[in-house]
């Protein structure tokens, strides 16, 4: 396996990431223990923006529920835990795919620079803008949903930054949270309405906008500069019934791009890498095959996550509510947590095909 990223070194912007139980499961299966590079959360408070309680999930009952732990972690720290478990000769930086050609017994992919990698298959894993999908499926872009986020990854004196507890603050046109991620470090959001051509928001406008909200809100606005405001709309794919060609296929936001209102966009990723290893890495048969039953495999769940963060998205509502549902909506949503203990798919594994490369 050889893998080709676009930028020229591994990614050290962004904010943090909440890798939930799903997605812990997922890494461990992958040889990824993220849980001495993280924060672990242990709790899940919402609020409303008068600062009424909606609801708590204790995060210590869900880990043993379902066997894994929810960590909150930078996003470059994940993906240099990622990327340490690949040997350095198969990460090649400064690689943007441009096009993809594919042939009955091989595929080719070119890249800006004038090069070439030829593999047995394809695994567009490039994103929102995937030109995988583009040039494979062709279809329509992600489309924006109206919302945006502005978010950070700041160091903060705030007790909350030293904590083990998401906080969820819920109003009727915003909605912010605040995320403890390790060494003092504090990812922050603000959720608000933002349509293309709308002028982005500064933290002045912000701590105007958010005045009278709950502590911590204020003390963290108060702490923060224009340098620390990251900012991206949200936006869904349309998932389609098949991901690829006969030689190619998706993973992540190439294929289900979604809003962040459930934070299951990373952790569908790692449940697609988790499930395509099982297809690729143990199961005899022909590559169109396997790509295909990958993608019958997780489309259902991966659709209805979209969908379900789509709605919340749209309604600034969250369909877990109560601790007693979060378990059973995350294991019911979640291939990994479900399956991994055993299932058609993988009683059915048989040895990996020999000389079977990926580009």
């Amino acid at each position: 396996m050889q893998v080709y990223e676009h930028a020229e070194a591994l990614r050290t912007t962004g904010a943090g990431i909440t890798v939930w139980s799903n997605g812990t499961a997922a890494l461990r299966e992958l040889g990824v223990d993220i849980e001495p590079h993280g924060r672990p959360l242990r709790s899940l408070r919402s609020l409303t923006d008068s600062g009424r309680l909606l609801w708590e999930a204790d995060l210590d009952e869900v880990t043993e529920r379902l066997g894994s732990p929810t960590v909150q972690i930078p996003r470059r720290k994940l993906i240099a835990e990622m990327a340490a478990v690949l040997p350095s000769e198969r990460l090649h930086f400064g690689r943007r795919c441009v096009s993809v050609t594919e042939h009955s017994d091989h595929v080719v992919v070119e890249f800006a620079d004038g090069s070439t990698a030829t593999g047995d298959l394809l695994i567009g894993a490039d994103g929102q803008r995937s030109v995988v999908r583009h040039q494979v499926l062709g279809g329509e872009p992600a489309k924006p949903t109206g919302w945006a986020s502005w978010q950070g990854l700041t160091r903060s004196d705030l007790p909350v930054a030293y904590g083990n507890q998401t906080l969820n603050i819920a109003g009727r046109n915003a909605h912010c949270g605040l995320i403890p991620t390790g060494d003092g470090l504090l990812h922050w959001w603000f959720d608000m309405p933002w349509q293309e051509g709308d002028r982005v928001h500064t933290v002045a406008e912000l701590r105007e906008h958010f005045r009278g909200w709950p502590a911590p809100v204020e003390g963290l606005l108060a702490s923060v500069t224009d340098d620390d405001l990251g900012f991206f709309p949200h936006i869904r794919h349309k998932v389609p019934q098949v991901w690829g060609g006969a030689r190619s296929t998706l993973l992540g936001d190439a294929v289900h791009a979604m809003p962040p209102a459930v934070a299951q966009a990373a952790n569908q990723t790692l449940e697609d890498a988790w499930l395509l290893t099982q297809y690729l890495g143990h199961v005899d048969g022909a590559p169109a095959d396997l790509l295909r039953a990958y993608e019958r495999e997780r489309r259902p769940r991966a659709l209805k996550v979209s969908r379900t963060a789509l709605f919340t998205s749209a309604q600034r509502k969250t369909p877990i509510q109560r601790l007693a549902v979060f378990p059973k909506w995350l294991a019911t949503h979640s291939q990994v947590v479900s399956l991994r203990s055993g299932s058609n798919v993988l009683r059915a594994l048989t040895p990996p095909r020999p000389g079977m490369s990926m580009a």
